[in-house]
């Protein structure tokens, strides 16, 4: 007997390009070993879903349906595996509560899909049942006595679907705030640095206000960054960037610092106060104390030295 097919609807492809989706969205506090946790257990589902779509010989679906319900697996399956990895709850009962939310979405998901519900009441549908189902499955575990009370609420608690949904407001926000040249700076910087050495990308995150770092960050995770920015931009950019800063070997913390003491000193003091509130507290010390022991990186105190004389001129 021939397999019954749905047109247009490679299940395993298509789980293969979902579970591709969440590795690269993982967040970075999720070690390596539990990423590829939530990359398979993505995959593992959403190939189960779309392989049980297929073999339902009582239903009829398209490939945008069917398509629809697999993503809904994929999504919550990654969601709510962060949510357990983060909560710290045993590897060993991880799987045994995601297959119980994996099959309350398919089913959930499908029902409503036949109904031919519209995606954005579907949506809200699902997420209300997955919680439900979520619950359900640590309380049974703690009735079991495999769970406490206390692992228990850590896992309700958590919420990487919202967390996720507040960071993509927050970046787009950033962006509205943004100007253009200093976004084409961002991302010609994050070209340039996206190779360096973790501990080095760090450092020179580090240099940054939390708005442009988010946008940085943005950068550096885009697989295919140069193919969106014209190279004779990029060349510009870091052209510009490469003049504004001193040489190597003109640069000395304590130099640096004997100039901002005297910015400082030949300035009015709530002007100074004004322009570092905002600052890292490190940096107001360094600022405010005239300090002539390194507490921050020498680049940094260059940055704010070249920024405090623009500021007070």
């Amino acid at each position: 007997m021939t397999e019954k097919k749905i047109e247009g609807f490679d299940h395993k492809a298509f789980a293969k390009n979902l579970a591709t989706q969440a590795g690269q969205v993982v967040p970075s506090d999720i070690g390596e070993a539990d990423k590829k946790f939530v990359v398979d257990i993505v995959y593992k589902f959403s190939f189960l879903s779309g392989d049980a779509l297929i073999k339902d010989e009582t239903i009829n679906l398209d490939a945008g349906q069917a398509s629809l319900i697999t993503q809904f697996i994929g999504e919550w399956s990654f969601h709510k595996s962060i949510d357990l990895i983060r909560s710290k709850i045993d590897p060993s009962l991880r799987e045994g509560i995601l297959q119980r939310v994996a099959f309350t979405v398919f089913e959930i998901a499908k029902q409503a899909t036949l109904k031919r519900m519209p995606p954005e009441q579907i949506i809200p549908l699902v997420e209300h049942h997955v919680n439900v189902c979520f619950k359900q499955a640590l309380e049974d575990l703690k009735k079991k006595g495999v769970l406490d009370d206390k692992a228990e609420q850590e896992a309700l608690s958590q919420s990487n679907i919202d967390a996720m949904a507040k960071v993509e407001a927050e970046k787009e926000a950033i962006g509205a705030d943004m100007s253009d040249t200093k976004i084409l700076k961002l991302a010609s910087l994050a070209l340039l640095i996206r190779n360096f050495p973790e501990k080095k990308i760090k450092s020179i995150l580090a240099k940054f206000n939390q708005p442009e770092r988010e946008v940085l960050l943005q950068y550096l995770s885009m697989k295919d960054l140069e193919t969106k920015i014209d190279t004779k931009i990029t060349q510009r950019c870091l052209n510009e960037m490469k003049q504004a800063l001193p040489e190597p070997q003109s640069m000395s913390f304590e130099r640096i610092a004997r100039k901002v003491c005297k910015i400082v000193k030949n300035s009015d003091k709530e002007e100074i106060s004004n322009i570092i509130k905002d600052e890292r507290p490190q940096i107001r010390e360094f600022v405010l104390s005239g300090a002539a022991e390194p507490n921050i990186p020498v680049r940094v105190a260059n940055i704010i030295c070249k920024y405090l004389e623009e500021k007070t001129l």
